[in-house]
């Protein structure tokens, strides 16, 4: 079955994916602008449940690589194109038919990135993502978990220069992380990739189906919450069960670009019900841990730690935080795929060690 979105729609599939998003996977603003680029046309992109995939068809997984940073420095929209055309004539010569476009993760930039491709190409865009959150690389996510390959992999430019990347190990996606970063780094930490092509089958079993309706009604809770000054949470929990798990004022921020990501820690001084109380957030792109102030882990990954501007309810990413500023964070549970089998924590292990943290997993519990 499909549905057809707006450019309204889209919006509020933005807003959800942000907060879904949990840190990463772009701005806000830059999916908006993204969007912005057909303000003076009609917009009527076909949403394609995966169910509904012709058999032995593939969607191809198109996204933005590099630093938050970097990518909101400068435009970008031809290099998603490229990326795509070019799995599309591989695909050709090797008989798989890529007929849809898909996201790699849900964010702000990232779920606007392949839908600006199906918008342009004039073809189905996929419900559902490879993560349903967003992902610092492509070896941490649903799909080196489950045999999802990123074979071939093709990395472009906004100049059109395009690297088709074939790994001897079609399983290594450490392999296909190092060197896809080294393209966007050379491409000035912000690139266009296109990989993982995924049946029906293997986004409903493997990845993260439906979440491009979920991200657009969560949307319009933050719409609802905003034009009816309502409770957020609740608005947020009708569709996806989320809590509160602190509000502050962000007193610093330890952040350092290396090797194409944004790492660093956030620290807040709790406001309103908080007061009094002390958080810290570290994140590598995309949030992986929160702490209270005696240090006790109170959420990790692959469950979300959902940043708001607290007084614009504005979903942020960590490209967007500044000192001063007063945000509230929330929590909420990853898709079901994360948790069939032990790597859904494992695979995010060497970042939170890398931050100090040699501890198990912290479910959400709503």
């Amino acid at each position: 079955m499909s549905s057809i979105l707006n450019k309204e729609d889209i919006r509020n599939v933005l807003y959800g994916a942000t907060f879904l998003g949990s840190g990463g996977g772009g701005s806000l603003k830059d999916g908006l602008r993204l969007l912005d680029v057909f303000a003076n046309e009609e917009v009527n992109l076909e949403l394609l449940n995966p169910s509904d995939m012709e058999k032995e068809t593939y969607a191809a997984s198109v996204g933005g690589i590099g630093a938050p940073s970097a990518i909101a420095e400068g435009r970008f929209g031809p290099e998603a194109i490229y990326a795509f055309e070019a799995m599309q004539k591989i695909g050709f010569f090797s008989g798989k038919d890529i007929r849809y476009v898909m996201g790699g993760e849900l964010g702000g930039f990232n779920t606007m990135v392949p839908m600006y491709v199906a918008i342009k190409k004039g073809i189905p865009f996929i419900d559902g993502d490879g993560n349903g959150r967003a992902v610092p690389e492509l070896s941490t996510g649903l799909q080196p978990i489950h045999d999802v390959l990123p074979f071939p992999l093709v990395v472009a430019g906004g100049n059109g220069d395009v690297v088709g990347i074939f790994l001897k190990d079609h399983r290594d996606h450490a392999s296909a992380e190092n060197l896809a970063r080294h393209v966007s780094m050379a491409k000035g930490m912000a690139a266009a990739f296109c990989t993982w092509l995924a049946t029906g089958e293997d986004i409903i079993n493997k990845l993260a189906p439906n979440t491009i309706t979920e991200s657009r009604r969560i949307g319009e809770a933050f719409v609802n919450a905003k034009a009816k000054n309502l409770d957020l949470e609740k608005e947020i929990s009708k569709v996806k069960t989320c809590k509160k798990l602190c509000q502050g004022e962000i007193t610093d921020i330890r952040t350092k670009t290396e090797g194409g990501f944004d790492f660093g820690t956030t620290l807040l001084r709790g406001s309103g019900n908080y007061a009094g109380q002390k958080f810290s957030v570290d994140f590598k792109n995309e949030n992986v841990i929160i702490r209270d102030g005696s240090g006790d882990v109170l959420l990790t990954v692959p469950d979300m730690i959902c940043m708001v501007n607290t007084e614009t309810l504005e979903p942020l990413t960590n490209a967007d935080i500044h000192k001063g500023m007063t945000i509230s964070l929330y929590g909420t549970s990853a898709t079901e795929n994360w948790w069939k089998n032990d790597e859904g924590f494992n695979n995010w292990r060497h970042i939170l060690t890398r931050i100090g943290y040699k501890g198990g997993v912290v479910k959400f519990k709503g």
